[in-house]
This record gives C-alpha cells, structure tokens and sequence, in this order.
C-alpha cells in the first residue's frame, strides 16, 4: 500500500518560501498558532491527515513563606513538545487508524527540591508538575492504534506513558499532586507516566453504549526513566510486566440534568522484584534497603471520577467540574500508602471570557506506617530521636502532606495560555518539623 508522506524539507521549504509565512497577528485572539497557519497550509496538512504541534510550557515558582530553607528565589521549570499526530485512514486508507510521535526536553530547577522538602526525606509532591524525571531529551510517545468492530475495540502499540491510557485525570493545576494521573507520584519505580515511555500494548472494548473495560501489558524498565536514557528502546534490562485493567462508565446523569461524566475504578500488578519496605527475611526491621528482603510483586488499586455537576444556559462546554481521585498501594512494598485529591473548576465564570477556568484543588497522601518504624529503627541506632531534628544524621520521621492549590487560568488565546497560582503545602514531605509553606506560581503554555 503506498504512503502520501509529506517529507519534512518539503514542508520547510512551501513554508519558508511563502510571502505570507509571517502575515500573521501572534497575540490575536483567535490565533491558533502563534506562528499563524502558514498561508493556510497548516489547516490544510490536518484536512489530509497530518497534525503537527510545536509546544513550550514553563512554571515559575517561588516560596512567599515556609518550607525548610525560606530564603525566597524564583525558579522555572520548563518543557518543550515536537509532536505529530497522523491520520492513517486520511493518508494510507487504513480504517480507523492513528499514529503518534512526541518528542520532549525538559530543563530548569525544583523550588520544592531546593526549598521547600527537606533534603533527608524522599520528596512526593513538586510545586512544579513539569519538573523531573531528568533534565534530558525523550521520546515521550510513538505508537499506533487501530479500531475494530465499528471502533468498539481500539488496541494501541508502542511506546507510551501508562497514564496516557490507565488511571489518567485531567490537569488543571501546576502542583504535581493535583496534574494528572496519581500513580506515577505513589509508585513511580514500577509506574511511569509521560514524558517517560516504555514498551506496550492496550486493547479497550466498548462493551455497552456507556461502558468500556480496558487491559493492558507493559514492560518494567527502570532504565527508561534514567537521564540521558530518553531514546532507549531496547528491553535489556527489563524486570518485568505491569498488567493494569480498568472497567470505565461514561453516563449522562439525570441527577445533573444530563451532564456528561467518567467513573473509573482499576487495578495494576507489576511482576518485577520489589524490595520490601522494612523488613528481612527474618522478619526484622532494616534501614537500609541493600539489606531488606525482595517481594516477587507490587500492586495497586485506584479509583476515579470526574463530573460536570452544573453548566450556564445549558452550555456543556461551561460550568462547574468536579474530579476525585484515590489510589490504595501495596503496604508491604510502597512508601506512600494511599493518596486522595479532590479538585474543582469553573470554565467560562465570565461571559466575556468563556475559556477562561478558576481551579480549586486539594491533594492528600498518607506515609506507610512501616517506613515510620524503619526510619525510628535507624535513629535509634544512633542514639538520636525527634529532639534531634537539626542534627544532620537524623532521619526525618514522614507522615502526611496536604497541597492545596487556587489558580486562574487565563486563555488569552487557542495559542497562549497563563495560569497564575498560589499553592499551600502543609508538612511539607510529611515531615512535622517543616514549616508549612505557601508558594506563589505561573504557568505559561505556548503553542508555535
């Protein structure tokens, strides 16, 4: 079968070479690119099938009080997007079938790392969702996906991020907490949300009109999530699979007056090895983790929903959103036990500004209880205790962190976007002798 591929120096060049490439009005409303639509061209590559993005989003922050070092500093974290979605039935004849490719960079420094945690206990949460899995370039995504019976089974291949498909929540907010699917912040060493991608396969059926079930088979590769290991797509050091199934219900309430939502309820198991997380084979609590026992699984069981509970005029694409979210880990093997978020938002408060949103968002985890025994365990060996917090042998104790998050998201237009935030994070790491902090954010997302 023969492709229509158009190459890339072909597109460069009609581009370039236009009169009216820069016959465009960047900041107006309407713009969908910054960059214009190329004498049209750009509309015209997605009428045949070919959609580009060229994207940069960046977050500022800063502490305004709190945390364990208040010394105020403004730190940005950014991220830039090459992408191409491609309709394969516009250009190959291929019945209901897509492929993507995303390429990302992500630069900049943590507030949250530099600031707000304390440097001694594992940090869970980020004021700034954009930041981490390593300063580097990655293939965040480049897969295909095909539908069968009418659309009713669509099974996608290749490299993906989990929650790309599994567990996934809206972001409407810059702290991590709150963006996004929970489970690659919980048990990140065996979950890997975007940018990382890894080796997969899904297949999601559409088995009455209101609800889906989905499965899927992943491989566990710690290496994809190294720096400088963004390309890597070989499957040498693999540990393992992650199996997750999802059973969801998309209905139109009555109780909402008809308003669309999605009920989400899963579970994951990962056959890699995982390291217990206090104990040895003789049952005996361990500080160190080279010397706690392996356990030959890790699981996990989640739980999603979003609804519109209300809308102006009978506008769905305006209103009052609310989205809930809670993840139940393997105590025996995950440091963070169960995490709850609950998040509002608001699109269209003001007629005059319809896209714009006010977001409202609270997110909650709970340390395991058995990291608590071994971290006392490993100060007791040296004689400290809570009394000893500012020396620097002491092993911080970790409970619980609360983030809480009010922002105004400000479309200005389909191409530029700012979202002033201000962020409130109680125990900060979960450790009680972190000031509460409050940090003041923007993030500012740029389609070219």
């Amino acid at each position: 079968m023969k492709f229509s591929v158009t190459p890339l120096f072909f597109i460069l060049t009609t581009t370039l070479s236009s009169t009216t490439v820069f016959a465009f009005q960047p900041f107006a409303q309407d713009q969908k690119w910054i960059t214009g639509d190329w004498n049209g061209k750009r509309n015209e590559w997605v009428q045949h099938g070919y959609q580009f993005n060229l994207a940069f989003q960046n977050e500022s922050a800063t502490n305004i009080k709190g945390g364990y070092d208040d010394s105020q500093k403004l730190f940005n974290a950014n991220q830039w997007t090459f992408g191409a979605l491609l309709d394969l039935e516009k250009i190959a004849g291929w019945n209901n079938t897509q492929a993507n490719i995303n390429i990302t960079k992500r630069d900049g420094q943590s507030l949250s790392n530099d600031r707000i945690s304390d440097p001694r206990a594992a940090q869970f949460s980020s004021a700034q969702e954009i930041y981490g899995r390593g300063q580097w370039w990655r293939l965040s995504s480049a897969w295909i996906k095909k539908g069968l019976i009418e659309n009713q089974l669509q099974i996608k291949f290749g490299r993906m991020g989990l929650s790309d498909d599994f567990n996934s929540s809206h972001c409407e907010f810059q702290n991590l907490m709150l963006c996004g699917g929970q489970l690659g912040k919980t048990v990140g060493d065996v979950w890997f949300n975007y940018p990382v991608s890894q080796w997969g396969i899904n297949a999601k059926y559409q088995f009455l009109p209101t609800w889906w079930v989905a499965a899927g088979i992943y491989e566990v590769n710690p290496e994809n999530a190294l720096e400088k290991h963004g390309f890597n797509l070989d499957m040498d050091h693999t540990k393992g699979a992650l199996i997750p199934v999802e059973l969801v219900w998309k209905p139109k309430l009555d109780l909402f007056n008809g308003l669309a939502g999605e009920y989400k309820v899963g579970a994951f198991l990962s056959t890699a090895d995982a390291r217990h997380v206090d104990l040895d084979e003789e049952g005996k609590i361990q500080p160190k983790a080279v010397d706690r026992k392996w356990e030959n699984n890790k699981h996990s069981i989640w739980l999603n929903a979003q609804q519109q509970v209300f809308s102006p005029e009978n506008d769905a694409t305006r209103g009052l959103f609310v989205s809930a979210n809670f993840t139940f880990n393997d105590p025996a093997t995950t440091v963070v036990k169960t995490s709850q978020q609950l998040a509002f938002w608001y699109k269209g408060a003001f007629d005059q500004r319809p896209n714009d949103t006010i977001g409202l968002g609270f997110a909650h985890f709970d340390v395991n209880p058995r990291v608590r025994d071994r971290q006392n365990v490993a100060n007791q060996a040296l004689g400290l205790n809570e009394t000893d917090y500012a020396d620097m042998r002491y092993t911080p104790i970790q409970y619980n962190e609360l983030n809480i998050e009010l922002n105004y998201h400000y479309q200005w237009s389909p191409a530029i976007a700012l979202r002033p935030n201000l962020q409130y994070v109680h125990q900060p790491g979960g450790v009680k002798q972190v000031k509460d902090a409050w940090v003041a954010g923007l993030t500012m997302k740029l389609n070219f």
